[in-house]
């Protein structure tokens, strides 16, 4: 193993197929006959554990949310994207059960919580629960400014829930928004919000104490419902596109087998899932869209690249990046592109 280079993987704990690669042993078998290996990102060390946000080593490819591939390429990262999936997910403003607003109208004036993580090289939670709270307000008529935010510090470190071993996926996972929630109960703010399977841990921990207001996925506005992982992205270095185009398209070419590994075995696929997301297989379709195997495919169509366009003008325009950058020269398609034919699959291949 020490002869081959290595290429690390780092995943956010969601569904990818790079998640479903590596439970499944997918990258071992494609890279076998290989001068490359796939080792988990975490077997550098924990003073790399940034990189999963930063993209500050060559030799990785990360699957996960949007918006910290955004700020690393904004703060210059060489950085490329190479694939864009989008599966709708909930996202839920919450406030308590005992509350007497009827709608997201009715919090007009009143406080919201956006989370503060002095641990997170990126705040991208802060940017998810700003983007859901802005889209659920537009979507009811009301202005950004007719409500108060409130900063909640959630004081955890987050590098326990991203690329746990396999040993370790079925671990009880801690809730992203326990201080937020804290803060909802005790009164200090009268709503948050909480998206994808994380927001089922939060209802779990709630234990009936909270209700869902409003679920963004129902706005009619496309934008409205995007977030941190509606899109998720694949990326990796120009160095590792450039220089070690074989082990990219080789990695690449395997997400595109996990892809279709999920649509042809739904039973394994939601258990396996379910790990990765550390909820219950019967709460799946609770937190994913109902067809959410046939959206772990990357892709590169004209509406998913304009999907992380919104989030890099949002990203911009609420001063979570200074810089903006083209997007098209943030895309690679080349990689993409030999994948599918190596797979025997066109471009529009679903």
């Amino acid at each position: 193993m020490s002869s081959r280079t290595p290429l690390y993987y780092t995943r956010c704990p969601v569904p990818t197929a790079s998640g479903v690669a590596f439970q499944t042993g997918m990258f071992a078998d494609a890279f076998a006959e290989s001068d490359y290996v796939v080792p988990n990102i975490t077997e550098i060390g924990p003073g790399h554990q940034d990189v999963h946000y930063t993209h500050s080593i060559d030799m990785f490819i990360r699957e996960g949310g949007v918006a910290p591939p955004v700020w690393a390429r904004a703060n210059g990262v060489d950085s490329v994207m190479l694939g864009i999936t989008f599966m709708e997910e909930f996202q839920g403003v919450f406030v308590r059960t005992d509350d007497p607003a009827a709608s997201v109208a009715d919090l007009a004036g009143r406080r919201l919580a956006l989370p503060v993580w002095p641990r997170l090289v990126f705040n991208f939670w802060r940017f998810a629960a700003l983007k859901g709270l802005t889209s659920a307000l537009k979507v009811h008529g009301v202005a950004p400014d007719a409500v108060r935010f409130v900063d909640i510090v959630e004081g955890w470190d987050p590098s326990e829930r991203r690329n746990v071993g396999t040993q370790d996926l079925d671990a009880p996972a801690r809730c992203e928004y326990r201080g937020q929630l804290e803060a909802l109960l005790a009164g200090e703010v009268d709503a948050i919000f909480g998206k994808g399977p994380e927001a089922g841990l939060l209802q779990q921990e709630a234990d009936g104490a909270i209700r869902l207001l409003y679920d963004v996925r129902s706005a009619p506005d496309f934008a409205e419902r995007i977030n941190n992982s509606t899109p998720r992205v694949l990326t990796t270095s120009r160095h590792a596109v450039e220089e070690h185009f074989d082990a990219v398209v080789r990695y690449t070419q395997t997400a595109v087998r996990a892809a279709h590994w999920v649509q042809e075995n739904p039973t394994d696929a939601r258990r396996l899932i379910a790990r990765e997301c550390s909820i219950e297989a019967d709460k799946i379709e609770t937190y994913l869209e109902p067809d959410y195997r046939e959206k772990f495919l990357p892709r590169l169509d004209d509406e998913l690249v304009d999907a992380v366009g919104i989030v890099k003008t949002f990203l911009h325009e609420h001063e979570f990046i200074d810089r903006d950058f083209d997007l098209d020269d943030w895309i690679d398609p080349r990689p993409l592109a030999e994948a599918y034919a190596r797979e025997g699959l066109s471009p529009s291949a679903s």
